[in-house]
């Protein structure tokens, strides 16, 4: 089974505009390609994408779907774009995700110092959790990813940069404050995990196994809210070091090193789909970071 561009085109049109006449419209097509487009896309996956009626509403099939077609649309619009750039004779645009961690603490020295010797290549810069970069990067919406390694990079091209770890931490203004940091299980059994991003558990048994020690887990992708809601004594989380030692706040939680898993340690460096053919600008980055950590 395909789907094919036509027809994910057509459908992502049909909820943007709200409409199939509205999409065959924007798209100058006739109202029934659009809706054989839809209907064609509906047969394949053998479930309904949208709902009729006098507003149009996504099943969670068609959400799904209708989030592949932006991406997919989204990354071709970007390479039409890069294209027009180089035929014009400018460089191509470097497209990179990076941690919060890496944002807060090195980001602005190396984009300022790649900005410089590469004033005119396009940026495009996101910051996500670590497992949301892992994902960008395979579904090639983003060209390199930068933060922390998982255990299996098979699918990916590595550059180590540094090694660094994280710890387990909790603010003095937590109710179960002495208890977690005596390393009572009881006590973590009443708290949540506030992390960056819920892992599949099948993917990784290894978090499962953690996300049990804990009340719930609370996903939230923002460093800034993250340490937020732990200084108000909500929940613990993961930290690294350079955070514990160097930010105001940070400085007055508490490592749980009573924990057996209070502690991981972790490889940080760049990555990119393995064996794929990296853009100049990518190449550009690379030797900037290799440079910076003296590799």
């Amino acid at each position: 089974m395909r789907l094919e561009n036509s027809e994910l085109r057509a459908f992502h049109a049909v909820i943007e505009e709200g409409g199939f006449k509205r999409a065959a419209d924007a798209l100058h097509v006739s109202q029934s390609a659009v809706s054989q487009a839809v209907a064609g896309l509906e047969n394949k996956l053998g479930a309904m994408l949208v709902q009729r009626g006098k507003e149009l509403q996504l099943t969670d099939v068609g959400r799904r779907v209708f989030a592949h077609a932006a991406d997919l649309l989204q990354r071709e619009q970007r390479t039409l774009e890069d294209i027009e750039h180089l035929k014009q004779g400018r460089a191509e645009t470097l497209s990179l995700a990076m941690s919060g961690s890496i944002n807060r603490f090195y980001a602005r020295q190396l984009i300022s110092t790649y900005y410089q010797r590469n004033p005119h290549t396009r940026m495009m810069i996101s910051e996500m959790p670590a497992r949301s970069i892992i994902g960008a990067v395979i579904a090639g919406s983003v060209e390199l990813g930068f933060g922390p390694f998982q255990k299996d990079m098979a699918a990916f091209d590595t550059v180590p940069l540094y090694s660094d770890s994280r710890h387990l931490v909790v603010s003095p203004r937590h109710p179960e404050y002495q208890g977690l940091v005596d390393g009572d299980p009881r006590a973590l059994k009443r708290t949540p995990l506030i992390a960056s991003a819920l892992d599949n558990p099948d993917m990784r048994p290894s978090f499962a196994r953690l996300r049990d020690q804990f009340s719930t887990v609370w996903e939230v992708s923002s460093l800034r809210l993250r340490i937020h809601m732990v200084n108000e004594g909500m929940g613990v989380t993961f930290l690294d070091r350079k955070l514990l030692t160097e930010h105001k706040v940070c400085q007055t939680f508490e490592i749980l090193s009573d924990v057996s898993f209070g502690r991981i340690d972790k490889q940080v460096g760049l990555y990119y789909r393995a064996g794929r053919e990296l853009s100049d600008s990518a190449h550009n980055f690379i030797g900037l970071c290799a440079e910076h950590w003296s590799l």
